[in-house]
């Protein structure tokens, strides 16, 4: 969807028509969901997350402002607001639990000392500090631009690519040795 078509959205809900609510969903619902699910890793808390944000948009759709970029945009209110969840929850962190979200790729056997040398990719985002975290989450998990994590976070384009180049360099040590599972 381009910014134009995503104005005309926001066009037709200011103007009460469900028809541009249902044209963004259509484009963005999977992307909305899989940020609140990359952010608060449980697929009830995503699936409520993503039906309160499309109800925020249909509220607050005289907020938006053309021009700074609508993906952004919609990444932004997205991650705000799953802060906003995880901390009434106490949940402020990126720790998983042990070992469950570890995949063996397709037709491969883990011995048990695979088993032990590997860790999931969502293990190795929760090992970085928060901040880098969070960038190599975004930039991966929710193939956002650079430019785009710039915007949604207000940083400088500068501090998120050093954040990111650190923190693959941190990842790379944590896998040393072992095999990353995604």
């Amino acid at each position: 969807m381009t910014d134009k078509e995503f104005d005309l959205g926001i066009e037709r809900i200011r103007r009460q028509e469900k028809e541009g609510l249902r044209l963004i969903y259509d484009e963005y619902g999977t992307f909305i969901y899989k940020t609140f699910l990359s952010l608060v890793k449980s697929p009830q808390d995503a699936e409520d997350l993503t039906s309160d944000f499309f109800l925020r948009l249909w509220q607050r759709a005289e907020q938006y402002r053309s021009g700074a970029g609508h993906k952004a945009y919609l990444a932004r209110i997205a991650h705000n607001m799953a802060v906003d969840f995880l901390r009434t929850r106490g949940r402020l962190s990126f720790t998983l639990d042990d070992d469950e979200n570890a995949i063996d790729p397709p037709d491969t056997v883990r011995t048990d000392e695979t088993a032990e040398s590997s860790i999931s990719f969502d293990e190795a985002i929760s090992s970085l500090p928060e901040a880098e975290g969070e960038i190599v989450n975004m930039h991966i998990g929710m193939e956002l631009t650079f430019k785009e994590i710039s915007e949604a976070l207000r940083l400088p384009l500068g501090t998120v690519t050093w954040r990111y180049r650190n923190a693959i360099e941190r990842l790379k040590k944590t896998v040393k040795g072992g095999m990353l599972y995604e």
